[in-house]
């Protein structure tokens, strides 16, 4: 698994680079992203860009190297158990965004789409008070299970922002994470909502 994921995440930086190549010209710049976030469920979600974003006439194309953490949350019942599930992710991925009517040196709104691939952490418990099939007894009734793995997963993301000046910009922006499956539990799908300032060097 693990060479699987050391394979991805340097094909998608080769393509990264090779897209670079391409594509540069004088007027690219070096940048970096912060924000904070949640999901439906109300998790906190948390991250981090360093970005090279290149002028494509009226657009631009963004290439950058994303870091990613958030824990969630989610209770469902299926008419015969409850369950509640907790998971925290940390995530390292190569993205590539299109910025739609973006220009470095005017401000205004833009829009945005993209997506990305990279290596997911994932601690993840599941348990029931009901449900005693899960695997390891839980004090007072039911039961749990638990993994703490690494594993693939891809990022879709849309979003919209508005640039003030040359250097500074606000983005509204939901990154969704598809998660690859462990051992012991199913492949997830995570929306988030977050609000991320970038600074261009």
């Amino acid at each position: 698994m693990r060479r699987t994921i050391l394979g991805m995440l340097s094909l998608i930086f080769l393509e990264v680079a090779l897209v670079g190549t391409a594509f540069a010209q004088s007027e690219s710049v070096i940048g970096a992203r912060v924000g904070i976030g949640t999901d439906v469920s109300g998790g906190i979600a948390y991250g981090g860009q360093l970005n090279y974003t290149m002028p494509q006439n009226d657009n631009s194309l963004e290439l950058g190297l994303t870091f990613f953490g958030g824990s969630f949350e989610e209770d469902r019942d299926n008419g015969v158990n409850t369950y509640h599930e907790e998971t925290d992710v940390l995530v390292v991925a190569g993205m590539v965004n299109y910025l739609f009517r973006h220009s470095m040196d005017n401000g205004g709104l833009y829009f945005l789409a993209g997506g990305g691939a990279g290596a997911f952490s994932v601690d993840w418990r599941e348990e029931s008070p009901t449900d005693t099939s899960l695997g390891s007894p839980l004090t007072g009734g039911g039961s749990f299970q638990e993994e703490d793995a690494v594993a693939a997963g891809f990022i879709l993301n849309a979003g919209i922002g508005h640039r003030f000046s040359e250097k500074f910009d606000l983005r509204f922006q939901v990154p969704t994470f598809f998660i690859g499956s462990g051992d012991t539990r199913d492949s997830q799908v995570v929306p988030t909502f977050t609000i991320t300032a970038g600074y261009t060097f």
